[in-house]
């Protein structure tokens, strides 16, 4: 429930969307749209390291005190010192100042072309927290001190159960606050969520394969867009652990040891696709051209091991996420079928994402594989590629050309930005630093009574509080 250590993506979203009002807001286009903020941009001549943003002057927290500058700068700085969640490392290095009663400055340690992105709520950073909720940060797990609709009722909810979110008196905006009340319910299992839906307990739910057939079978309504991908990631690039992985013919013939097309329709049907790339539609690494950069091809695969020194075959070790199902389908179907070009994956189960975090950062294994959702490739590269990427465990040498590329990119102005994103993606799929094996899309079912629920380009839901019924 803090926006520190809350995940960004999928319905825990929801208890953010809910209570936090962020600076800038997400449009229907994925786009950065005003929040708290009105408008905002780079300062001139900083090179890309200076934000400013100009607040509205009517916003006040959920306790009734207003939305500052100060409290503005307060929030962020406590975040950039705080924050263990998914996207922390973007923030590093962040100072924050109130430069005047409504206006906040932000400088960064290097030029960041995705500030406005890093500010909207799927990002956490944005959301606002109060003063008084900073002054209990302890107590921010289990109640909201936001400037959002709504605001958290601890007596109304049973934690692990319901959640329930009722009307922010203080919200300056009180025509958006079209519900007396929001109950987030944990259901556990699909088929039981999905009868929920079907019976009225609940308008929406978040589906997956298993259940979309029976949703459009049953007359609910199904909204989606791709938003991530399954397959492993390779951080031992390196070779420190597994010295074949050091070489990138290796890494190549890892790639085209895999039948993407056969894996994703299998796993996933409609909802997913064979893709190359470790990353999805709508965002400004993409490049459409990689989708196919690795055709599912074991005869060169072998050609490439026996080219590097492995014509026998070598042997790695990876962790995967056991608690996804499909995930877990997902990479035994790729273990199998590396295995028919004389690679062995030994694969270690991990019961929690809890679990698969510790043995991601033991760094005893070669690679790990789990569903990474899409994000800018400002993002993705300051995470995964970089000597000094938070996710790697092994702090690998630099990557060829890796570096200069995204420094470029990182300076580029907007206009140049998309073709130099593609730029360091190109990068990363010739060197294969990872086995992107299908893009998946993010499936929410909700009843025709339900209206107003949508999904960006990205896959990202729109707020529970602009719904309707």
């Amino acid at each position: 429930m803090s926006p520190g250590d809350a995940s960004n993506g999928g319905p825990q979203t929801w208890f953010q969307l809910l209570a936090y009002e962020p600076l800038i807001a997400s449009g229907p286009d994925g786009e950065p749209a005003p929040g708290l903020a009105t408008d905002w941009g780079y300062v001139d001549g900083s090179g890309g390291t200076q934000f400013r943003l100009n607040l509205r002057d009517d916003a006040e927290f959920a306790d009734g005190t207003p939305v500052t500058a100060e409290a503005v700068a307060a929030s962020i700085t406590w975040f950039v010192a705080n924050a263990t969640g998914p996207t922390s490392g973007s923030f590093t290095g962040w100072t924050v100042e109130a430069t005047g009663d409504l206006e906040v400055t932000i400088t960064t340690p290097a030029p960041t072309p995705i500030v406005a992105d890093l500010l909207n709520p799927y990002n956490l950073g944005g959301n606002i927290i109060s003063p008084e909720g900073l002054k209990n940060a302890d107590t921010l797990a289990n109640a909201t001190y936001g400037a959002g609709p709504y605001v958290y009722d601890s007596a109304d909810s049973v934690t692990g159960d319901h959640y329930t979110y009722v009307p922010n008196e203080n919200y300056y905006d009180q025509s958006r606050i079209r519900f007396d009340k929001i109950v987030i319910r944990v259901i556990a299992n699909m088929s039981s969520a999905l009868s929920a839906v079907r019976s009225g307990q609940v308008d929406a739910i978040q589906g997956d394969t298993t259940v979309v057939e029976s949703a459009e079978s049953a007359g609910l309504d199904v909204v989606g867009a791709p938003n991530g991908f399954y397959g492993f990631f390779i951080w031992d690039w390196a070779g420190l652990k597994s010295p074949a992985l050091a070489d990138q013919r290796v890494r190549q013939a890892l790639n085209y040891a895999i039948d993407r097309e056969s894996i994703a329709s299998a796993v996933f049907g409609d909802l997913g696709t064979a893709t190359s790339q470790p990353t999805t539609p709508g965002w400004d690494g993409y490049d459409d051209s990689l989708t196919d950069a690795y055709p599912y091809d074991p005869d060169k695969a072998e050609a490439l091991l026996a080219e590097a020194g492995y014509a026998d075959g070598f042997s790695f070790d990876l962790p995967y996420a056991s608690y996804d199902p499909n995930g877990s389908k997902l990479i035994q179907a790729a273990v199998e079928q590396l295995k028919q070009v004389g690679v062995t994956v030994n694969l270690t189960p991990c019961a929690s994402l809890a679990e698969l975090v510790d043995a991601l950062n033991a760094g005893t294994f070669s690679g790990t594989s789990l569903f990474w959702g899409g994000q800018t490739q400002y993002a993705n590269t300051n995470q995964l590629w970089l000597p000094q990427s938070p996710v790697n465990p092994y702090k690998n040498l630099p990557v060829p050309g890796l570096e200069d590329a995204f420094a470029a990119y990182s300076a580029a102005d907007e206009t140049d930005r998309g073709e130099l994103a593609q730029a360091v993606e190109e990068i990363v799929v010739d060197q294969a630093l990872s086995v992107p094996i299908a893009q998946v899309d993010s499936v929410y079912i909700h009843n025709a009574e339900l209206q107003g629920v949508q999904v960006d380009p990205r896959g990202n839901l729109n707020n529970p509080a602009d719904w309707s019924k």
